[in-house]
């Protein structure tokens, strides 16, 4: 299939995990990608393995102007931005007692204000191509466990900007939508103490843990044109985890 033919996507986290399988899933689907992180060795490596269709550009995103230099880069290289993909996220979890300031306002730096200051700056593009973003939320948006409230609080803030936006931008023929996954198999659930993550495995439907190319496939289905009557939403891509 080429559901994202001679199209481009701007992936943030795109080294690792959901955002590395997203951008391998939408270049198979005949796309152009720019992945951006902090780390430059995944990157580069990811890149040098598609130097065709895949860019590079390091960086953290919740610094001044990082936002901007990622959308006016993929400019650059390929011409025209489709689709932003906000996966970059930061989680920590630990009982509140033991969360610092910092640990706060890093989650919030990462998961939100980031994710709003590239949906802004790449706004005039994605209007120019009637393209659309994709938010990476979580099921733990809408459920209560211990040790996740402020990262819960954040993946909350993603769902309900992610709505928000989509009533805002929907005019300007943007389409915004998310994708929360579940329990899924990446550097960030390798902190999770064995007994919970089983434990989670255990309440979900499906029987297993998701892998990043679960959550990669949702996010090309949400970019593409079957999608096209589809904003606002967040599809949840868990097995079934805390029906």
């Amino acid at each position: 299939m080429n559901r994202f033919q001679n199209k481009v996507a701007l992936v943030t986290g795109g080294g690792t995990g959901i955002g590395r399988a997203a951008a391998l899933a939408l270049v198979a689907e005949g796309g152009a990608v720019v992945i951006t992180g902090r780390r430059e060795a995944p990157l580069k490596a990811l890149a040098a393995e598609h130097p065709e269709s895949i860019r590079y550009l390091a960086g953290d995103i919740t610094a001044p102007g990082q936002a901007r230099r990622a959308v006016e880069f993929t400019l650059d290289r390929f011409g025209r931005l489709d689709a932003l993909i906000n996966n970059a996220g930061i989680g920590i979890l630990r009982p509140l007692v033991e969360l610092s300031d910092d640990d706060i306002e890093l989650m919030y730096a990462v998961n939100v204000r980031g994710l709003l200051s590239l949906a802004r700056e790449a706004l005039g593009a994605l209007t120019r191509s009637g393209g659309s973003i994709v938010n990476v939320s979580s099921t733990v948006a809408r459920a209560s466990l211990p040790t996740a409230s402020a990262y819960a609080g954040t993946k909350a803030a993603v769902e309900r900007i992610t709505s928000s936006l989509a009533v805002e931008l929907g005019p300007q023929g943007v389409r915004v939508n998310a994708v929360a996954p579940g329990l899924t198999k990446t550097d960030m659930s390798a902190g999770i103490p064995d007994e919970m993550f089983q434990g989670m495995v255990a309440q979900t439907p499906l029987g297993r843990a998701g892998d990043s190319a679960d959550i990669a496939r949702a996010i090309v289905y949400l970019v593409s044109e079957e999608a096209a009557w589809v904003t606002g939403q967040s599809l949840q891509s868990s097995g079934g985890l805390m029906l």
